[in-house]
């Protein structure tokens, strides 16, 4: 097969023909079209169907301070995570799954390297590395190199480090990534793949970027002048900066609940110049400061206080975007304490620790949160718990909802 993508790629870029619904042909920059990539109009994403190896997976702790994990999969590949420092905010619990199978995914025979990483929806403020190592070596020109969010949502090409021979993808959110293998016709598909979100347009554009790149400084087939395509790279930045993170922060401004949206965007727009260009965003700093300052202005002190499924549980929570713990009294007796560790204000994992006597329970699971137009809303979730007691063992699973009362006269740090 004739190494040819990168020519292809740039014609395919500057094309008035797109197929994609989301590039038009835009404005003029001296002495030639760039185009204009919509991040704001509706798209019809491609999932996937993912099939997860149980038998396959690791949880590890990681902190602040940043850490690896590493987990080999059933056929013999491995896959290593590692975290900066600064790119958690609270120790934060990662779990690694190798993935079995993909259904739907355009590569050419279905079979990959791939890992979920959760919590899904987990949010970094630096970049992450994924380095897959397969157990059978896939041809550096038929790599395809893939994400996709939550149990198989928006697939989408990834970025990697252009400048690796290993396979290392930069993610900034989980949940799933991995590598597949395809010739022309399925790098041509994976080109015209859509995404429902703006990050997640951003992301793919920059997937085929990092890709190509990769493939053509590994082959040796480096065109001489590239700058055009730079050029192209620099205008979709500046476009995602326009049409999205610009306007968020001006609805930031009029509403907090837009703030959190905003923080991310910004810091997807500022990982990426730096990545791709070693630049740094005009204002990075003050902007991040001042959306920071809004979402802190944002945060309400919630009650809690009621019994779900037979467990009187109370508590208070001085803001739903860091964790906060809930207790519980057991109506045979016994006690636990349940810490919510926020992914978005919204929803997030929980962790489980008490007991009673010779017993100890554990547990872990995953939240969600509702607020109401009158700012009270429900809090819901569901974990699996371990009761080790002396000759017993016992695991099982629980739902539980809880009303949240606004206390706007809650003490909080």
């Amino acid at each position: 097969m004739k190494n040819n993508r990168f020519f292809s790629f740039v014609l395919v870029l500057a094309s008035l023909s797109l197929s994609c619904s989301f590039l038009t042909s835009g404005g003029t920059d001296s002495s030639r079209d760039l185009p204009t990539v919509d991040f704001v109009s509706p798209a019809e994403s491609l999932n996937v169907t993912v099939q997860l190896d149980e038998t396959s997976t690791i949880s590890g702790s990681v902190s602040p301070e940043g850490g690896a994990m590493s987990l080999t999969g059933g056929d013999g590949t491995v896959f290593t995570l590692e975290v900066p420092a600064g790119a958690l905010d609270a120790e934060t619990v990662i779990t690694m799954t190798a993935v079995k199978s993909i259904e739907g995914a355009p590569l050419d025979d279905g079979k990959v390297a791939a890992v979920q990483l959760e919590p899904s929806g987990l949010f970094f403020n630096e970049l992450v590395t994924l380095t897959i190592v397969p157990a059978q070596e896939i041809p550096i020109e038929k790599q395809i190199i893939f994400g996709y969010e939550g149990s198989g949502q928006d697939y989408h090409l990834a970025v990697v480090d252009s400048k690796s021979r290993e396979i290392k993808i930069m993610l900034m959110e989980f949940s799933g990534a991995g590598i597949g293998s395809g010739g022309d016709k399925e790098w041509a598909a994976n080109l015209q793949v859509q995404a429902s979100t703006a990050s997640t347009r951003l992301w793919q554009k920059f997937g085929e970027f990092s890709q190509l790149e990769r493939q053509e400084k590994l082959l040796e087939t480096s065109p001489q002048d590239n700058s055009e395509f730079t050029e192209k790279l620099k205008a979709t930045l500046d476009q995602f900066e326009d049409q999205v993170v610009q306007k968020e922060m001006v609805a930031a401004e009029l509403d907090c609940k837009f703030a959190e949206q905003a923080v991310k965007d910004l810091l997807y727009l500022g990982r990426m110049r730096q990545l791709a260009f070693s630049m740094e965003t005009p204002g990075f700093n003050d902007k991040l400061d001042k959306l920071s300052k809004i979402m802190q202005e944002c945060r309400k002190g919630y009650t809690v206080f009621g019994e779900s499924n037979h467990v009187s549980f109370s508590g208070q929570i001085c803001g739903l975007d860091k964790p906060f713990t809930i207790e519980a009294a057991f109506p045979g007796g016994g006690s636990a304490v349940t810490t919510f560790t926020p992914n978005t204000v919204l929803a997030g994992v929980t962790s489980v620790t008490g007991g009673g006597g010779e017993c100890v329970q554990t547990g872990q699971g995953e939240y969600t949160v509702t607020i109401n137009e009158d700012g009270n809303g429900i809090i819901q979730w569901t974990t699996t718990d371990t009761l080790t007691c002396p000759n017993i063992n016992q695991t099982q699973s629980g739902s539980f909802s809880l009303p949240l009362q606004l206390a706007p006269e809650l003490a909080c740090p």
